[in-house]
């Protein structure tokens, strides 16, 4: 049975793989029949994010399983991998529309007369979506931050890109509508440098997950501060902390006295191991390895 966590993140993908196969309908076909570039650049924008939709509900069923045999520190990072093809598909999507936009300005500066005004129909399309996704952004952005999943960040972030293309998109389909076409087809490359620039920062992202990247050095001074607190701990000999997708994993030398019983030594880890944990509620598991200490 799923828990809480896996219905409410599986149930926020498939309100977005619905609502993006919409407007994928809505937007090309608005797009093509009004012969407006920039919206059907759009629609291919929501094109691309229905199989994100499809990609991301069976990535996370894989993602918010529980540790098994096989996988006994779980499978989080599966939650990356499907961050990184987030940000491939993104990359792919803006060098077609770019492509396309760019072939459509060349075409139109070699015969202005070959540009068709876009018709208002595509304006009212515009605006219908521009208000969608912007609710659809808002929507994903309190399920990640309820849920502290970094592939509805990914996701929400597109939400929120697409609402800034779609408003490129008006505003261009509304200039075109004073003769102005050429605008349609700068809004279409304006769409594309905005999917290339959010492509680009979900690889730098995702790439920091899936390498086991350590937290700033402030994160890391903190938690050297907290073991340093702890009773019994006379110096820290080694710290190190990776990321482990929006959580962390600890392992840390203490020196304690050489003088001290196994018991004695084992009870300040096992303090030093509960209070990381407690302190720090993003670190999934503090290992800690005892040294005899030695002027």
């Amino acid at each position: 049975m799923k828990t809480g966590y896996q219905k409410n993140i599986l149930r926020a993908v498939g309100v977005g793989l619905i609502v993006n196969i919409l407007l994928t309908v809505l937007k090309l076909t608005s797009g093509i029949v009004g012969h407006s570039q920039a919206l059907v650049s759009d629609g291919l924008n929501s094109f691309s994010d229905v199989f994100i939709s499809l990609m991301l509900l069976v990535i996370l069923r894989i993602a918010t399983k529980k540790p098994d045999h096989d996988h006994p520190y779980g499978h989080e990072k599966f939650e990356g991998i499907a961050y990184f093809l987030l940000g491939i598909i993104f990359l792919l999507t803006a060098i077609f529309i770019g492509n396309l936009s760019i072939a459509s300005i060349i075409e139109y500066i070699k015969d202005p007369s070959i540009a068709v005004t876009p018709d208002v129909l595509t304006l009212v399309v515009s605006v219908i979506a521009l208000s969608i996704k912007f609710l659809l952004f808002r929507y994903y952005l309190n399920i990640s931050k309820k849920y502290e999943s970094p592939t509805l960040k990914a996701d929400a972030k597109n939400h929120l890109l697409d609402a800034w293309a779609t408003l490129f998109t008006v505003i261009g389909i509304t200039l075109s509508q004073f003769n102005l076409v050429i605008f349609d087809y700068i809004a279409s490359i304006i769409i594309g440098l905005f999917i290339f620039r959010l492509s680009v920062q979900i690889l730098i992202e995702s790439v920091a997950y899936l390498v086991d990247q350590a937290p700033s050095d402030e994160v890391i001074r903190k938690i050297n501060l907290v073991i340093q607190s702890v009773s019994g701990v006379i110096h820290v000999d080694d710290l190190k902390v990776r990321k482990h997708m929006t959580q962390k994993y600890v392992d840390v030398e203490i020196a304690v006295q050489s003088s001290l019983t196994l018991e004695a030594a084992h009870k300040i880890a096992e303090n030093v191991h509960h209070k990381v944990e407690s302190t720090f509620t993003d670190v999934i598991h503090c290992m800690v390895h005892v040294n005899p200490y030695r002027l």
